[in-house]
């Protein structure tokens, strides 16, 4: 007959290796205090690139490496004319804007991206939000003096943090269209690494470490405080449904500075909405691009 446990035992066993866990943390902050930050650290900032699928190099897109003064990245560029540059956010990349970018090329425009740090084939290094703004500097920086001119800037997820955070000089005057930004950085930041699932202890641990520094590195970045000096002349699309960032948080940013336009997708979320059609028309308009007979697809094709 085959023999059940009973439930008590079940639970007696569960609580033995819940106390083990949480002995193994207590020791391992104890013993080696930086070894559960630097592990978890590395989790969070350094994306699992080797996952993504590889992206097919559209027609008529030139791939180059540029230098910049923290490492190597790969960047992406189409068109002539005026130069519009697109920067993505953690564990995106370059070939989310593929689409956009070819269909910009057909309107007269440059299209340049590149992979951040520690993402796609750029150099594999951390990456900080502090390390996507340096390098967002970096390449307006080359744009500002290598190009026709620097139009407009397109940003989506936490490059738009990178974005109004670069240096003012560097973005003034230019069209902003930011695309599912986030506004609240901490939260952001909280969510990521509760999706780690660690132990409880050494998420609460972490967690008050990381709010230290945040007072500190991180609070002085949050995106409505920077965003404010550009709002007359920025765009925000963002969807109902998207679960990384809530529509909430642009909606109110929109409403404390009325010159900023909002558009409200649907059934798109977080990711989806950067090739969406409604963001296609929006963004061409924000450009003053009114032609509606260049026709935008928003297939990206993996090999």
């Amino acid at each position: 007959m085959e023999k059940i446990t009973s439930l008590p035992v079940i639970s007696r066993v569960g609580n033995l290796l819940s106390t083990f866990a949480k002995t193994k943390a207590d020791l391992l902050d104890k013993f080696v205090p930086g070894w559960t930050n630097d592990k978890i650290d590395a989790m969070l900032f350094v994306p699992k690139t080797e996952e993504i699928k590889t992206v097919r190099l559209p027609r008529g897109f030139e791939q180059f490496v540029m230098k910049t003064r923290d490492g190597n990245i790969q960047t992406y560029k189409t068109g002539r004319g005026p130069t519009v540059v697109f920067v993505h956010g953690w564990g995106g990349g370059a070939h989310q804007f593929f689409p956009l970018m070819r269909g910009l090329a057909e309107c007269g425009f440059t299209a340049l991206a590149f992979d951040h740090l520690g993402h796609g084939l750029s150099e594999t290094k951390p990456a900080t939000l502090h390390q996507s703004i340096t390098t967002t500097n970096d390449v307006l920086n080359y744009v500002k003096t290598s190009s026709d001119g620097l139009c407009a800037l397109v940003g989506h997820s936490t490059g738009c943090i990178a974005i109004a955070n670069a240096r003012p000089a560097l973005v003034k005057d230019l069209a902003l269209f930011l695309i599912a930004p986030i506004f609240n950085y901490k939260l952001y930041f909280l969510k990521k690494l509760v999706k780690l699932k660690l132990h409880a202890d050494l998420i609460k641990q972490y967690a008050n470490r990381f709010s230290k520094i945040y007072r500190g590195e991180y609070q002085r970045l949050e995106l409505a405080t920077n965003l404010a000096r550009y709002g007359d002349v920025t765009v925000i699309a963002h969807d109902e449904s998207d679960a990384e960032s809530s529509i909430s948080d642009s909606a109110r940013f929109c409403d404390t500075y009325p010159l900023t336009k909002l558009l409200v997708t649907k059934h798109t979320d977080h990711v989806r909405i950067i090739n969406s059609e409604s963001v296609w028309q929006a963004l061409k308009s924000h450009l003053n691009y009114d032609d509606t007979t260049i026709n935008f697809t928003a297939e990206v094709i993996y090999e």
